[in-house]
């Protein structure tokens, strides 16, 4: 059994090319026959009219009579390759230029050929123009029968072999020549094509069995037909797609190894010295349970952090999607942070109008607003200016647009597009690094699970603009 696509490609295509040569030759067989039969038929009934004629002639010369005999028959039967009978009006054999007599079966038949035809002697004669006349064919022989003029109710009865069986004969041999010759040519330009279609496939599958086997640099190369170079290009960026995955995968164990390194550090230092008792003071005891305990709880929100991240990005947290008030919701996010406003001398704006609704879940949407303040924040300067305003915007589908702007340092053009990158993170004008890098990429899938857009845009040195695009409650006037 064939198994392989390149080999099935080529079986299929010579069958295909051989069942279409067969078929148009044997379907040719029948109209070349036809045509060589009715080409036959008038040939013998122009050969039965000029023999009739010349039996006439001899027949009306006295002189020439007694020539008239088997002899003289047989020899025009052998130059013209048939038979010749003269038969009397009682059906009688007369002459026949044959030796061998023909089967009884064979005169009845012939017998009943010449009465059919001589009644509709005189109309085939003035339709035609000849005397001679087509009856059929009596078992191998065609036969064409003349009446002689000159012998009173005798018929001139020619008989030529079948042209059928013949040219059966020599269309057979130079038709199993031709199907060959086509197969032959079949073989090559099947052998061709089906490599050209099973070659980029099968160069593919060697692809696959490499990356499957842990090798992620493997590219397919193109070629062969549309559908093929389309797979080709799919499974490039699939690969790609993987390779991307595998890598982020990589760096998030390496980034969350990396942060719980400090954390757990600590814990297992100070918990080892308080064990051992190298901490003889209470003060010293107290300080160290307080940063085991920060410490913990550091870790403790960097895995809560990234646990809801992940739920975020595969898709398990449930939209509870509702009419969400902005007011309240910008209200309720700067009540946390207001006395750190109010201690860093940070200007706080807010232009949302009270009627103005989003459709949202209200905590996702809450933990969206809140992480973006805390970022300008974190990284904004004192006396700053905070901004924070919405508005619906015109169009379709509805819209809203929710705005928070810092006049802080800003963001440097080279950093910007990595900001929502998980684990990503920038530093506050001090210089230090703050958080864990997760808090704008959460941002991010929150807004992308609402069906809706992030934009963000910043000036180094004059401030930094992120902008949330939600859809509007749609039962709000």
């Amino acid at each position: 059994m064939i198994r392989s696509l390149h080999g099935r490609l080529f079986a299929s295509f010579v069958v295909v090319v051989f069942v279409m040569v067969t078929t148009t030759a044997l379907a040719a067989i029948w109209p070349i026959a036809h045509a060589q039969r009715v080409l036959q038929e008038r040939q013998l009934e122009e050969l039965t009219d000029q023999i009739a004629v010349g039996v006439d002639t001899v027949y009306r010369r006295p002189g020439l009579r007694p020539l008239l005999d088997e002899e003289l028959l047989h020899e025009l039967g052998e130059r013209t390759g048939t038979r010749l009978l003269i038969m009397g009006p009682q059906g009688q054999i007369l002459v026949d230029s044959a030796e061998e007599p023909l089967p009884a079966s064979t005169r009845a038949a012939l017998r009943e050929q010449v009465d059919r035809v001589s009644g509709a002697e005189d109309n085939r004669r003035g339709k035609r123009g000849t005397a001679a006349h087509f009856a059929g064919q009596v078992g191998d022989y065609y036969v064409a029968v003349a009446p002689l003029g000159s012998v009173p109710g005798s018929t001139l009865v020619v008989l030529a072999p079948a042209p059928t069986r013949l040219l059966l004969r020599i269309l057979l041999p130079w038709l199993g020549l031709a199907i060959l010759a086509g197969l032959a040519v079949s073989l090559a330009v099947t052998w061709f094509l089906s490599r050209s279609i099973a070659g980029p496939i099968a160069r593919l599958a060697a692809v696959a069995d490499a990356i499957a086997a842990g090798d992620l640099t493997r590219q397919a190369t193109g070629g062969g037909p549309d559908e093929v170079s389309r797979l080709v290009r799919s499974f490039n960026t699939m690969v790609g797609n993987l390779r991307r995955l595998v890598e982020g995968q990589r760096n998030l164990l390496a980034n969350v190894a990396h942060e719980l390194r400090t954390p757990l550090t600590v814990i297992q230092g100070y918990a080892q010295a308080v064990r051992e008792g190298l901490l003889r003071g209470e003060d010293e005891r107290e300080e160290a349970l307080r940063l085991i305990a920060e410490e913990s709880e550091r870790a403790a929100r960097l895995l809560t952090q990234l646990l809801h991240l992940t739920r975020l990005e595969t898709g398990q947290v449930r939209l509870e999607r509702q009419p969400v008030a902005l007011a309240a919701l910008v209200q309720r996010v700067v009540a946390r942070h207001r006395l750190t406003i109010q201690r860093r001398g940070i200007e706080l704006q807010r232009d949302v109008p009270e009627s103005l609704t989003a459709a949202g879940d209200p905590e996702l949407l809450e933990q969206a607003l809140e992480n973006l303040v805390q970022n300008a924040l974190v990284h904004g300067r004192d006396g700053m200016t905070l901004a924070l305003s919405a508005e619906r915007l015109p169009g379709a589908p509805p819209r809203v647009q929710l705005t928070v702007r810092d006049t802080g340092p800003g963001i440097p053009p080279d950093v910007l597009p990595h900001i929502f990158d998980r684990f990503y993170r920038g530093s506050s004008d001090k210089g230090e690094p703050n958080g864990f890098g997760l808090g704008l990429a959460i941002v991010r899938e929150i807004v992308a699970l609402h069906g809706g857009a992030i934009e963000v845009t910043s000036t180094p040195g004059e401030g930094t603009t992120f902008t949330l695009l939600l859809p509007a409650d749609t039962g709000q006037d």
